[in-house]
């Protein structure tokens, strides 16, 4: 297959190199991610200047824009030789799970692809130890590759698109293996607990500093917050009408 992978912890970061040395054992993987880090820019796009695009190796971009930027130029500017059979998006530096899915870049780069008719596919993981682990989940991305593929849905089967677009959210713990996978029924509520401090400059104005806080996770036992929970590997669809997804049930992953 013909790949496009992108993230919003930018082009260097640990998980996007690990997912696309993965995947390029058996397909054509084209890299094209921002130069830095972008983590929460949802779904930002750039539309009233110019992109600064950079070949850094073989089928490997760094791009001045937000994720989504990455994926419409992946996908719009033939600059990969025709379209991609699927985006992957990651594998991200912490969990996007539940409400996290409203501002997560990573995300965002997933959701763009389906609206423009490709499978979208967005991979993250969270740590409890400080070690950062994304052999496991990106090797579980491979053998499952074309079931998560076909967990997505783009367009009607006359190839009109419906304004049911979904794509896959994958969340797991950083492990090389998992206990087991479940597609969630569920998206968890994040409740975040954040503060905001205000601080008089010397200048008379006034600066906000934003700190992030602890985060309260409330869903039932089919929710994807709770099957990552236990260990497992969680994998829901997003979509805009509940249980709209292709043959969510009829799915069997290998691990």
């Amino acid at each position: 297959m013909k790949l496009l992978i992108t993230n919003d912890d930018g082009v260097g970061a640990e998980g996007i190199r690990v997912l696309a040395d993965v995947l390029s054992a058996e397909n054509e993987v084209w890299v094209i991610a921002p130069d830095r880090n972008r983590s929460a820019v949802s779904h930002c796009i750039t539309m009233h200047e110019p992109l600064r695009i950079r070949k850094l190796g073989e089928r490997t971009y760094s791009c001045s824009g937000v994720p989504v930027d990455c994926v419409v130029t992946g996908l719009r500017s033939g600059i990969t030789g025709g379209p991609p059979d699927a985006v992957l998006s990651g594998i991200n530096r912490g969990s996007n799970l539940g409400t996290d899915l409203l501002y997560s870049g990573t995300a965002a780069a997933a959701r763009q692809a389906v609206l423009y008719g490709v499978p979208g596919i967005a991979l993250s993981i969270q740590t409890h130890d400080g070690v950062w682990r994304y052999g496991g989940l990106a090797r579980f991305a491979a053998k499952n590759l074309q079931k998560l593929i076909d967990l997505t849905r783009t367009t009607k089967s006359d190839g009109i698109p419906d304004g049911v677009c979904a794509f896959v959210n994958v969340n797991a713990d950083s492990r090389e293996s998992y206990d087991g996978v479940e597609t969630a029924e569920e998206i968890s509520f994040r409740e975040y607990r954040d503060t905001v401090k205000l601080v008089e400059g010397p200048d008379g104005d006034t600066y906000s500093f934003f700190s992030g806080g602890s985060i309260v996770s409330h869903g039932g036992d089919s929710s994807d917050y709770r099957i990552y929970k236990k260990g497992f590997i969680s994998v829901a669809c997003v979509c805009a009408e509940p249980r709209s997804c292709n043959d969510v049930d009829d799915i069997m992953f290998s691990l």
